[in-house]
């Protein structure tokens, strides 16, 4: 693998950045390529590029950053942060592992960006053939290294047996896990209809990775001074649907991730969520249910807190390589819940994320070394050299 001492980073949650080779004929279904999505100019600036997807326009981030080779003048601009586009766009592992390599990175697992909202398309037939070709995009370049390429796969929620048959296809194809949102529509992570979503996962061992996102856009669109904060609050919403609902004790296989959120937040969604089921035990104990209650007793409560669920290896926890609280969140919860992440390529990273973890000085050297790994390894199954095999 390298010299351990030269190579500090495992990242647990990179991105890359769909293009027009992302849906070209190599990996989109023959039935769907007359719908293929297009990079068209946006006529705001010059070379400033936006999908046209099924007659509907959509930007997530810094996707699309390129049409017909010719790189937007942001990307250009924000260049310093976000490396070169070829890295961005994931254009071949070399292109890739030469910023990893800049950044003291051995390993990094890739997300994706036009994804964190959903749908992308409004046809649910045409979206999950979009997720389809996304995942054999990402795969055939992360398996041109695959020691140090992984990827998680991408899943349209609005079929789940179809989602938990692209699970099982993605899982024979490299993927170390799935990405979800906290929530998708109306609909919370622990929501009857996602059971599939849960039983493949328990099969497989794959782990359930909570990423911010967009999964409800109508009401961001009609409730905006409700959802229009939901890229990041939904994970607090989903850590306290998974949490608070007992879908860790049914599902004992499952491993779950709450990703790119910083790491303060963990405490207050704890206290909310007991809050809610203190209550609910205490009526029990009493005889005072209310009908709005019973479903969730039904389903049954967990059996662990939080921390519990932590100290067990079932729950992991991303940070922001500046939180201010991040001392005081390793001392109580330990050093191997946390997944490192570099967020390349997107702008608002720091660059160099892993030797700035490495320069703090209010974490011990050990607690280091094992935050920019352990977590990482733990959660997607990967052989670290200081966890003795990940176990």
């Amino acid at each position: 693998m390298g010299d351990t001492n030269e190579i500090k980073a495992w990242d647990g949650d990179g991105h890359v950045e769909e293009w027009e080779e992302t849906f070209s004929d190599k990996y989109l279904e023959p039935a769907f390529r007359d719908r293929r999505p297009k990079v068209i100019e946006t006529g705001d600036a010059e070379h400033d590029y936006i999908w046209e997807i099924d007659g509907e326009r959509k930007r997530v981030g810094g996707s699309p950053s390129s049409r017909g080779g010719v790189v937007s003048t942001e990307y250009e601009i924000m260049a310093p942060w976000r490396g070169p586009h070829e890295s961005g766009e994931f254009h071949s592992a070399e292109d890739r592992l030469a910023v990893m390599d800049a950044e003291q990175t051995w390993l990094s697992v890739n997300y994706p960006t036009l994804f964190l909202h959903w749908p992308v398309a409004g046809d649910p037939a045409l979206n999950q053939a979009l997720s389809r070709s996304y995942n054999n995009w990402v795969a055939d370049i992360s398996n041109q290294s695959p020691d140090r390429l992984k990827w998680v796969t991408v899943i349209d929620l609005s079929d789940p047996k179809e989602a938990a048959r692209e699970m099982e296809r993605t899982s024979e194809m490299g993927s170390v896990g799935v990405m979800v949102l906290g929530d998708y529509s109306t609909k919370s992570l622990d929501h009857v209809d996602f059971e599939p979503l849960w039983d493949t996962a328990n099969q497989l061992g794959m782990p359930v990775n909570v990423h911010p996102g967009m999964g409800a856009l109508d009401a961001a669109k009609a409730f905006p001074s409700v959802a229009s904060d939901q890229f990041l609050m939904s994970v607090v919403r989903g850590y306290k649907s998974i949490c608070g609902s007992g879908l860790l004790d049914r599902y004992p296989n499952v491993k779950v991730s709450f990703l790119e959120t910083g790491c303060t937040w963990v405490d207050f969604a704890g206290e909310v969520m007991d809050f809610s089921l203190d209550n609910i035990r205490d009526r029990i104990k009493l005889g005072s249910l209310r009908a709005e209650h019973k479903a969730t007793v039904e389903r049954g409560l967990p059996q662990m807190t939080p921390l519990e669920y932590i100290q067990d290896g079932r729950i992991f926890i991303g940070f922001e390589i500046d939180d201010q609280l991040l001392p005081y969140m390793v001392d109580k919860y330990g050093t191997d819940c946390w997944v490192y992440a570099s967020d390349i390529p997107h702008a608002h990273r720091k660059p160099d994320s892993a030797r700035f973890v490495l320069n703090r000085t209010d974490l011990p050297q050990t607690a280091k070394d094992r935050i920019l790994w352990e977590g990482t390894a733990r959660l997607y199954g990967l052989e670290s050299p200081l966890s003795n095999g990940g176990k």
